[in-house]
C-alpha cells in the first residue's frame, strides 16, 4: 500500500473531474479525496495499490473529452491506516 499527493493543473476544474477522480477511484478501491484549490488546480491524495494508482492518473483524460491535464506534481506521503473511502472536499 502507498499514499500520494498529487496536484493537477491543467482544465481540471468546472470538467466533472473530481468526480471522475471519485468514480474511478470507487472502482479500483483507492481511497483518499480529491478539491479544487484557488489557483484552478485540483489536490488529490490516493492510497492504495502504487500500479492501481498510477492507472487512474495515467487514464483520466480518457474518461471525458472535457478533461485536459497539463502536468501534474507527484509525491509520496505517510498512508493513512484507517482511511476506508473517497471523497470530494
Amino acid at each position: 500500500m502507498i499514499r500520494y499527493y498529487v496536484i493537477f493543473e491543467g482544465r481540471v476544474q468546472n470538467v466533472g473531474f473530481r468526480y471522475t477522480l471519485y468514480r474511478e477511484a470507487i472502482k479500483l478501491n483507492i481511497t483518499g479525496w480529491a478539491k479544487n484549490r484557488l489557483d484552478g488546480t485540483v489536490e488529490a491524495q490516493f492510497q492504495g495499490k502504487k500500479s492501481d494508482i498510477l492507472f487512474l492518473i495515467n487514464n483520466l483524460q480518457k474518461k471525458s473529452q472535457f478533461i485536459l491535464i497539463n502536468d501534474y506534481f507527484m509525491k509520496e506521503i505517510d498512508i493513512i491506516p484507517q482511511e476506508s473511502s473517497f471523497s470530494i472536499k
